[in-house]
């Protein structure tokens, strides 16, 4: 894919691109793009190296470095979405240039996506965005079938929290819940506002099942927390770090300062 500012479109060659309110780095973090997302660009800056793009995935905009992406034609974000089948399934992998030894290509978090070749001995040949090649071990890369829910969660315990982030380097709430339920079909919007928007309150005497969210709030505010539902009254969050939590007072589990802002469990809209 060549660079040039004639390009509409781009596709995100970092593991993480940070997105910023406003192009400089002084602003804070709001969100991150992953590797292999597409975007949109919307705007451009008078300070160079920056860009203004929108996710196609949630619609969500922002200013990001130039560096981290890779314009593109119509024409070539569609053949990418084709070819770039690979989806990272482990929290953090690494592209190397040879098989189980070599320098450092790239490293690689859940959900990043890029094209991959057949296995050889245990590994994948692989293409990133912008044209760099390399290996990855085949364990690295998600199945043809979806890991529990359950699953999931529990090989990503204890990632920490940041604000704006989308990896396991760093999750902030909404961001974990619109990762872990993507890769089980389900798509959400990016903050958790969206998100309850985005999904019907259940009545209060049913019983919420996996994939079922829970939604916090403070007083006079929009939903402002959010958990995924993994039944038996659990659900999972990424507050601090990602970790379980239950309602129930009496529960070891239970996080008492979260109880005043409980807004009830929600459906996500399909």
């Amino acid at each position: 894919m060549s660079s040039g500012a004639r390009y509409r479109h781009a596709v995100v060659s970092l593991p993480a691109l940070d997105v910023r309110p406003e192009p400089r780095h002084a602003a804070e973090l709001v969100s991150q793009l992953l590797m292999g997302e597409t975007v949109a660009v919307v705007g451009r800056s008078r300070e160079a190296g920056w860009g203004k793009v929108r996710n196609d995935v949630d619609g969500y905009a922002g200013w990001v470095r130039e560096w981290g992406r890779v314009p593109a034609s119509a024409a070539r974000i569609e053949r990418w979405r084709r070819r770039a089948r690979g989806r990272v399934g482990l929290p953090l992998a690494l592209v190397r240039t040879g098989r189980g030894r070599g320098a450092s290509v790239s490293p690689v978090f859940f959900g990043d996506r890029l094209i991959a070749g057949p296995l050889e001995r245990g590994w994948r040949p692989v293409e990133l965005p912008d044209g760099r090649r390399g290996f990855l071990s085949a364990s690295a890369l998600a199945g043809p079938r979806r890991p529990a829910l359950e699953a999931r969660v529990a090989s990503l315990l204890g990632a920490p929290y940041l604000w704006g982030g989308r990896t396991p380097a760093g999750y902030d709430c909404s961001a974990f819940v619109q990762q872990v339920l993507l890769e089980q079909g389900i798509t959400l919007p990016r903050d958790a506002r969206d998100q309850c928007r985005r999904s019907r309150k259940l009545p209060s005497n049913a019983e919420p099942g996996p994939g079922d969210l829970v939604f916090f709030r403070r007083p006079r505010e929009a939903a402002s927390h959010v958990g995924i539902a993994l039944g038996a009254g659990y659900f999972a969050h990424c507050r601090g770090r990602v970790s379980l939590a239950s309602m129930d007072l009496g529960n070891p589990l239970c996080d008492s300062s979260l109880l005043p802002q409980f807004m009830g469990w929600y459906r996500p809209r399909k």
